[in-house]
């Protein structure tokens, strides 16, 4: 979930988000809005022109980095642990949904 909302902040796109990090677009705005209810505040405006961050995602983006960050170095230096970073970073540890799957 926070990949996904990070990198849709970056990119201001669902779908190219959903490219970079090789999932579908269904996929990512799952992860984004599961991100929104559990926060209970919208991060993004959808408009037909793209995402762009409420000011609740704006002061979100930076945490969010910073957990991803986190979780990447601790990966690294536990490398037995991969499949608990996985979960822990808001990922699913099972394959997700990969773009053109059905």
């Amino acid at each position: 979930m926070l990949r996904a909302f990070v990198t849709c902040a970056r990119t201001g796109s669902v779908t190219r988000t959903a490219t970079e990090l090789g999932y579908s677009a269904a996929s990512i705005s799952d992860q984004i809005r599961q991100l929104e209810v559990h926060t209970q505040q919208p991060l993004f405006r959808r408009t037909p022109g793209g995402m762009s961050l409420t000011e609740t995602g704006r002061r979100m983006v930076p945490v969010a980095h910073d957990i991803l960050c986190r979780m990447d170095l601790l990966c690294r230096t536990r490398p037995s642990s991969r499949h608990a970073c996985r979960a822990h970073a808001g990922e699913r540890p099972e394959p997700m949904r990969k773009a053109g799957a059905a």
